[in-house]
């Protein structure tokens, strides 16, 4: 089917919970201000742990989602649920979906959330006296298992609830492909209601492993950063003293809607979704392809997939994660695609003040690349102050920038090879 010829899909509702707040626009000032989320980690125990830093949402924050959904608290348990359930309200809200008297059938859920853990303590208050896991004693006793645990909460279970408190009673889908899985979920519901199958879709991610095992887990991947500075210094993806990622947690949520539903209801439009690619490295399981090949053929298909030429796309959101693998890799793949145009085009990384949201990573960066292309404005990478010689494009240091953003491509990268990228474009009412 030629371009002209498919449905056309457009953004209609954002809704973020992240370290930086629980408003977009809130959040929005503060990315552009160059305000770091990224704090010391107040876990218990926190002060023996290699990892000292994280981006958390804030206690008062917690408690305020925790009150709004006071009546889905037994039902929800996990921080990741709540976050999402918070972040897709206000996306359904900010279209003006909550109260809408639509076909809900022909509206979905595309949830991407990390992988179910098993906690530490349910774990240790299992083992038997000749230090052996006691397998039965932990099945007998589901109920004192901590909420977040995947007996009680797996993957599936959050796009579930959304669906359920908003009458959402289409498609229902959870995308778990590490950190590029709500890039993937928002490629995916663009793809479907493209494709004619739903015409509303709520689209994001959820994800929250600021805890022991997940702290541990990139900690022995040497991913992590365990550097001893401030905390919101330790974040400085692209810089040659980069020294790994920093955790996040929260949700980025939108709702995708196919133009003439948007347009028959009189909805507030702020972009045109416009592409989607996705690929796989088929290299390592934990590093990416040292010549950044997937994400080449991802960002290659994104654009081949929207129509727009190299030329046409002023902004990057990149997956920045601030490991050293990741971002020469990013920056080798970004100039495979646009060739000497790569010069041109504004580069910046949102994890350098959110943390790194893993799973979740892709909604909040999606709407920080949808709210460039409607407001003109491109949020810093902070904490670049010594430029990598490997990393030498135009990575928005430290400082916003406004330039005209014709069209603008959000990147994710995950554990396994799995890339996936959006393009968005300003919309007119007209095809250009």
């Amino acid at each position: 089917m030629k371009i002209a010829e498919k449905r056309r899909v457009v953004v209609t509702g954002l809704g973020l919970a992240t370290a930086l707040g629980l408003d977009v626009y809130e959040c929005w000032d503060k990315v552009l201000r160059g305000v770091s989320g990224i704090g010391t980690l107040k876990l218990k125990g926190a002060e023996k742990s290699p990892v000292q830093a994280a981006a958390g949402i804030s206690e008062a924050d917690f408690k305020r989602i925790e009150t709004e959904f006071q009546d889905d608290l037994q039902r929800a348990g996990e921080r990741r649920t709540l976050f999402s359930l918070w972040a897709s309200k206000c996306a359904m809200e900010d279209a003006a979906l909550l109260s809408f008297d639509g076909k809900r059938w022909r509206y979905g859920t595309v949830l991407a959330a990390g992988a179910p853990v098993n906690r530490l303590e349910d774990i240790y208050r299992h083992i038997s006296a000749d230090k052996k896991f006691d397998y039965e004693s932990y099945m007998c006793n589901l109920n004192e298992i901590h909420p977040e645990s995947m007996l009680r909460n797996n993957s599936s279970r959050a796009a579930a609830l959304i669906a359920g408190k908003f009458n959402l009673n289409g498609v229902n889908a959870t995308v778990t492909t590490a950190c590029a899985s709500a890039t993937q979920a928002i490629g995916v519901a663009f793809n479907i209601i493209r494709d004619g199958r739903q015409d509303v879709i709520v689209a994001g991610g959820a994800d929250s492993m600021i805890n022991p095992v997940g702290l541990v887990f990139f900690v022995l991947l040497g991913a992590a950063s365990v550097a001893a500075e401030k905390p919101e210094l330790l974040c400085r993806p692209f810089d040659k003293k980069r020294s790994g990622l920093v955790m996040g947690e929260g949700s980025g949520m939108v709702v995708l809607e196919e133009l003439q539903h948007a347009k028959n209801r009189g909805a507030k439009i702020y972009c045109e979704v416009a592409g989607y690619g996705s690929s796989m490295d088929a290299w390592q399981v934990t590093a990416p392809h040292p010549q950044g090949a997937g994400a080449e053929a991802s960002m290659a298909e994104a654009l081949r997939d929207s129509g727009i030429g190299i030329d046409g796309i002023d902004y990057i959101n990149a997956h920045g994660t601030s490991t050293k693998l990741n971002d020469t890799a990013e920056t080798l793949a970004i100039k495979k695609v646009f060739g000497g145009y790569a010069k041109d085009i504004c580069i910046s990384s949102s994890k350098s003040m959110t943390g790194h949201l893993l799973a979740a990573s892709g909604g909040p960066e999606f709407v920080f690349t949808v709210l460039s292309t409607r407001h003109d404005e491109i949020h810093p990478t902070i904490n670049l102050t010594n430029p990598d010689p490997k990393c030498d494009l135009d990575y928005v240091p430290n400082v916003k920038r406004t330039k005209t953003v014709r069209a603008a491509l959000s990147n994710s990268f995950g554990f396994g090879g799995q890339n996936a990228s959006v393009v968005v474009k300003k919309y007119h009412d007209r095809l250009v």
